[in-house]
């Protein structure tokens, strides 16, 4: 006997006879992803929008409605997820964690070379902005005064000897009159904490990181972060391209002078990640998936991510309604402090995954007849890493981030490497292959996106997002993503429609990114295609085709790094091996930088 659901709503429930089973949207997972799909709704979608912003509170200075973490707007919208994923039968939990909650405040300057520049927060509508606050900024305590001083940019894109790792290396500032001093710095090579870490060090009371220059992509306000670990405790601002071109010509001949001034809010706070998942389904084979739900503080985050926070949303509310008999538990996340450098999933990774590492770490140990870690040889050690994705039961994560861009693409990870292997953003390079099982999951999507006649524009696997700290414990990973702050191409523009040379979203991290600032259509496609594929997957026995197991280097970092009983707190971050890209404002896999 089986039940099979023929409304979403209505639940009508018709009693099925063995011979008649094959009729059922239940019996193949493809069949029933292509259901649950369906019965996804686009207002339905919409509304859960409507209500995270509704649920925003003003920023500190009252100029915006913000959810970041550590906000009321934040408790707000956990406590809509916890009551709507309740009322839906779902098995509901809170992760709370200490968390350092950094917001610009009201008073902020720049002045260089007695003009007065414009920043994000007020730029308004078509105007370009000059520069931007990073966050985890230090604060000025009022004015400061101070002379530019370039540290070793380099303009010569074009020569076989161009170095992009200006302010990288302490040795980058020797020999420079930084001491006192305002540091200008150019984007590339290392991430953004590195470079102002490095100055402050040399001396400088305040740096200025500006954006590369070197292709279209690179020429706009730097709006990047520090990172909530970082140790810098002086200003930091980033900035345009052209602008900071401008200054280094005036340097060469004169002076240039600045002014400037920042406030800022830096406190400790608990936040919390919303856990929830079906109470049927396969315990031992979990699909995962998940999306962040704070914004940043400067606005409400409707894009940025209630986009993704409300796909996942419907969709479970979908799955329930349809009474789905899901043959593997499905757990969904909702995840804190993202904005703030992936703090909340790495914490939860690393609180989950931490401890099976090293309960697979002593069985082979132990069968081995060895006492220590290091006795072991590469061999034995993939016998480690076999026995803990045995023991490991999260078999997949799916991550949605961004999924409605006013100016969208359709992103897809490149799971298998075939079209991003050789990008500077891709986090895996030389012999190091994604986890098992990620090729897969980029052809699931694309199967969905084909069947709607969609194009598809493969994304490298940064591992800038919440799907890193799954990527580094060796969980198979997959997700979407429709564009952040750069800009539209040509041959996108064929594909996709919308504007040539302009923002995926021109309101990013900024207090513009409210229910305006949505496609609609992103947002139900992606919504249906997130349906899809986790219900695929939701339905598969086993998981993925049958393969020879993963290499041992699919993990980046082990339990060997890690003391049984230790806690993993804030800023302890998981990386790719060889990473150096672009600390946290940046998604997506356009706005990455690599040495």
């Amino acid at each position: 006997m089986q039940v099979c659901i023929t409304t979403k709503k209505t639940l009508l429930a018709t009693l099925i006879s063995s011979t008649m089973l094959t009729g059922c949207y239940w019996d193949d997972p493809k069949e029933a992803a292509a259901y649950v799909s369906s019965e996804i709704e686009h207002e339905d979608v919409v509304e859960h929008l409507v209500e995270l912003e509704a649920r925003a509170t003003p920023t500190s200075d009252g100029s915006s409605v913000t959810r970041a973490a550590g906000s009321d707007g934040y408790q707000y919208s956990v406590d809509y997820i916890i009551e709507v994923m309740k009322e839906h039968g779902y098995k509901v939990s809170t992760q709370e964690f200490d968390f350092r909650a950094w917001e610009e405040l009201a008073g902020t300057k720049l002045n260089v070379d007695g003009t007065d520049l414009i920043s994000t927060r007020e730029a308004g509508e078509g105007v370009e902005a000059d520069y931007a606050v990073m966050s985890y900024s230090g604060n000025s305590n009022g004015e400061l005064t101070g002379d530019l001083v370039f540290v070793t940019p380099d303009f010569n894109f074009d020569s076989p000897n161009y170095d992009d790792t200006d302010g990288c290396e302490a040795a980058d500032f020797d020999g420079k009159p930084i001491a006192g001093k305002v540091a200008v710095i150019q984007r590339g090579g290392c991430n953004f904490t590195t470079k102002v870490e490095n100055a402050q060090n040399a001396g400088a009371k305040a740096v200025i990181v500006f954006n590369q220059g070197n292709d279209e992509g690179r020429k706009a306000v730097v709006n990047g972060t520090l990172g909530s670990d970082t140790a810098a405790t002086v200003p930091a601002f980033g900035a345009r391209f052209d602008i900071a071109k401008q200054w280094f010509d005036a340097s060469q001949t004169q002076t240039v002078p600045v002014v400037l001034a920042v406030d800022v809010k830096d406190e400790m706070v608990v936040t919390q990640n919303v856990i929830a998942e079906t109470r049927r389904g396969n315990p031992n084979q979990v699909v995962m998936l998940g999306a962040h739900l704070d914004s940043v503080p400067e606005g409400p985050g409707i894009n940025d991510n209630g986009s993704g926070t409300a796909g996942l949303l419907e969709y479970a509310v979908t799955l329930a309604d349809t009474r789905a008999p899901v043959k593997n538990k499905v757990r969904f996340a909702w995840w804190a402090a993202e904005e703030a450098g992936l703090v909340g999933s790495e914490y939860y990774t690393n609180e989950l995954f931490a401890p099976i590492y090293d309960q697979a770490q002593n069985e082979i140990l132990a069968e081995l007849g060895l006492e220590d870690p290091s006795q072991l040889t590469e061999e034995q050690i993939e016998l480690v890493e076999a026995r803990y994705t045995q023991l490991n039961k999260v078999k997949l994560y799916l991550n949605f981030d961004m999924i409605g861009s006013p100016n969208y693409i359709f992103g897809v990870m490149d799971g298998d490497l075939s079209d991003t292997k050789d990008s500077p953003d891709n986090a895996y390079t030389g012999d190091f292959k994604p986890p098992y099982g990620t090729s897969d999951i980029e052809a699931t999507f694309n199967e969905f996106f084909t069947a709607k006649s969609e194009f598809t524009v493969p994304q490298a696997l940064s591992k800038r997002s919440d799907y890193a700290g799954f990527a580094d414990w060796g969980v198979a990973f997959g997700g979407l993503f429709t564009g952040a702050e750069k800009v539209k191409t040509a041959e996108e523009v064929d594909q996709f429609g919308g504007e040539i040379d302009v923002a995926y979203d021109r309101c990013y991290h900024q207090a513009c990114d409210d229910l305006n600032n949505v496609s609609q259509k992103a947002l139900f496609v992606n919504t249906q295609a997130l349906a899809y594929v986790t219900t695929y997957y939701a339905f598969s026995k086993p998981l993925f085709p049958e393969v020879e197991a993963p290499a041992a280097k699919t993990m980046t970092r082990m339990q060997s790094d890690l003391k049984p009983t230790q806690k993993l707190r804030i800023g302890e971050k998981l990386k790719a091996a060889e990473s150096h890209s672009d600390h946290g404002h940046f998604h997506g896999d356009f706005d990455q930088d690599r040495q």
